[in-house]
């Protein structure tokens, strides 16, 4: 159910519920039935956007499998133990990403029809759309402070059929950011695959557009991009951003856009980088991508292709990769460890620059 649904929630449960107490008068009846309805209705709404939810205890990935045949996203422990699926349902679910506190998943699904945002609670309950209009809306992220998310959007007309669902081509996307409550929309730029940095001021991302797919970094301050790498790695695939300052992403190799917008390659490869485009170093050699940094910028978890789609994670200090999930095609992992959890910063980021344009 949406945010805004909160609405049909009242309607549900209509607060016209009256406490009468014994007494000569009815002194205070106006007062406490007016209170009584202000404190359920809080109660509600809180329950909707996830106030009451409990982060997990352990660390966590979050990650998509078709394992049953249908997309749908799952949590497992860091070590790939313990899987399970959160979602359940006949729609496809795409890109789960933890908020920074654990407390609310992020992801993607064509439930109602067309692909956009929703958020549950880490358990699988609560989902709620993000918002209260319904258009093309992928691959978010959260901003350090989780309070605003990044994400892509695109024209639903544009949407073409791929393996049973509609998707818009990466061509054509365009990067967002918005509040988490689906106010405050802005666009930025063309692109995709959103990751914003540990200070809230900039988002790595993919350029968007039909020449290529170079790695990007948003100042949100400067209102401006600047593209690493062109020259050298004109095709690239989801950036991800370390708390240190590093941004893990892959390589493409043999890419090029098909007639209809869609991006095909033939390998990836990934590779850290600093901010700043320097310090450029291979991490794998086997045919891989979508990485994510783990809490501590220690490790990275990625996709890559042992058959279908698996998820591997590799320590940065040395060693070989493990293999985390076996059974189907499973990707998009994301990492979420309560002792390491980012907490709001007063140096953060929090107000929007330029024009607030609508959604």
């Amino acid at each position: 159910m949406s945010i805004e649904n909160s609405k049909i929630m009242h309607r549900e449960y209509p607060m016209k519920r009256r406490y009468v107490f014994p007494c000569s008068e009815n002194r205070g009846y106006t007062k406490f039935t007016i209170l009584s309805y202000v404190i359920i209705t809080l109660l509600v709404f809180s329950s909707s956007i996830g106030v009451w939810a409990k982060a997990p205890e352990t660390a966590k990935i979050a990650f998509m499998s078709k394992r049953d045949g249908n997309a749908e996203i799952y949590s497992m422990n860091s070590d790939g133990s313990d899987q399970i699926n959160l979602t359940q349902h006949p729609a496809a679910d795409y890109n789960p990403t933890w908020s920074p506190n654990g407390k609310q998943i992020l992801f993607s699904s064509d439930r109602d029809g067309i692909f956009d945002l929703y958020l549950m609670d880490p358990d699988g309950t609560n989902v709620r759309r993000v918002f209260k209009s319904s258009k093309y809306r992928m691959e978010a992220a959260w901003s350090p402070d989780g309070k605003r998310i990044a994400y892509a959007q695109g024209d639903p007309g544009k949407a073409i059929l791929q393996f049973g669902m509609r998707f818009v081509p990466y061509a054509d996307l365009t990067l967002c950011v918005a509040a988490v409550n689906g106010d405050s929309v802005e666009k930025l730029t063309d692109g995709f695959n959103p990751s914003w940095s540990p200070d809230g001021r900039e988002i790595a991302f993919v350029v968007g557009g039909r020449k290529g797919t170079p790695l990007g970094i948003f100042d949100l301050q400067r209102r401006s991009r600047k593209i690493l790498l062109l020259k050298e790695m004109p095709w690239t695939l989801g950036p991800s951003w370390s708390r240190d300052d590093k941004i893990a992403f892959a390589k493409l190799e043999g890419a090029a856009f098909d007639a209809q917008g869609f991006l095909r390659f033939n390998k990836g490869t990934i590779h850290t980088i600093d901010s700043v485009g320097g310090n450029l170093h291979q991490v794998t050699d086997e045919n891989s991508y979508s990485p994510t940094w783990s809490p501590d910028g220690s490790e990275l978890i990625y996709n890559a292709r042992v058959g279908f789609s698996q998820i591997f994670k590799i320590d940065l200090n040395g060693g070989d990769p493990t293999q985390l999930t076996h059974d189907g095609s499973n990707s998009s992992p994301d990492w979420f460890d309560p002792t390491l959890s980012v907490s709001p910063s007063a140096q953060l980021l929090t107000t929007m620059w330029g024009k607030i344009k609508t959604d």
